[in-house]
């Protein structure tokens, strides 16, 4: 399965089960891979693009502590640290180069420096009534978009919260499938102009929000566009590109689309 993806510089990196691939970004040629062994489950992968570094989210075994990695672009391991037991999800790397970790089953978001200091955690249950958080990305006036529901969960939205987790905005459709409403949100990606690009999983579709959170446009879906089980996205915008991660049992794909 292909777990994750990110592009620092010119290279795309691709997130496995078992290891890391790095193709080039224009060509999008192979060029090499990371075995690293301290990789057991690795879940997500996100770029620093002021330090040049990667970060891996590594989910270990089931009662096993789970870690954060900071690896350099041939993969040499840099320092890691612990995350605790609790379940994450989604990982970003915000313009401190810090990084923001979803824990999934414990509805928070951490925060940590490029050494693994926790310098917030948000507890979302708390403060704005979110379940099941898959993915969080930190804006530049400090708030944090938020995506989330799962399953039985009466709300699958994506939401805007400040600092301290207070719900500024919310995208809030109930569970459905109509073209406004989502089931498993699962993944986010920004353009220079602050719209989103929401991995809508359970519909089989990429949603496009402007940074109201107002619907603009369905961008992929199945029907379409064959898209199955996105899982993540990036927004290659030096390229014109949306690259975008389509899982289905143990058939994984990367589909490359024209954005402009």
């Amino acid at each position: 399965m292909i777990n994750g993806l990110t592009i620092l510089e010119k290279e795309l990196f691709v997130l496995s089960d078992v290891e890391v691939e790095i193709f080039d970004s224009v060509k999008l040629s192979f060029s090499r891979r990371w075995n690293l062994k301290e990789l057991i489950r690795p879940m997500d992968i996100g770029a620093c693009n002021r330090n040049k570094w990667l970060y891996v989210y590594d989910l270990k075994g089931n009662c096993d502590s789970k870690e954060i990695l900071r690896v350099d672009p041939n993969g040499k391991l840099i320092n890691n640290w612990s995350t605790g037991i609790d379940y994450a999800r989604g990982l970003s790397v915000t313009d401190e180069s810090n990084v923001i970790l979803t824990i999934y089953k414990q509805n928070k978001l951490n925060e940590y420096s490029p050494d693994g200091l926790l310098i917030r955690q948000i507890n979302l249950s708390s403060y704005a009534g979110i379940s099941h958080p898959w993915h969080a990305i930190k804006l530049k006036n400090g708030h944090f978009v938020v995506t989330h529901g799962s399953f039985d969960d009466d709300l699958h939205t994506v939401c805007i919260l400040n600092a301290d987790g207070k719900l500024m905005k919310s995208f809030r459709k109930e569970l459905g499938t109509a073209i406004v409403q989502m089931r498993h949100p699962v993944y986010l990606s920004f353009d220079e102009n602050g719209f989103m690009m929401v991995a809508d999983q359970g519909n089989r579709r990429l949603l496009l929000l402007d940074s109201d959170l107002e619907f603009k446009k369905e961008v992929l879906s199945e029907e379409k566009h064959g898209l199955r089980h996105p899982r993540g996205i990036v927004l290659d915008e030096s390229n014109g590109r949306l690259l975008v991660v389509d899982n289905e049992l143990n058939n994984s794909r990367i589909l490359v689309f024209d954005f402009k």
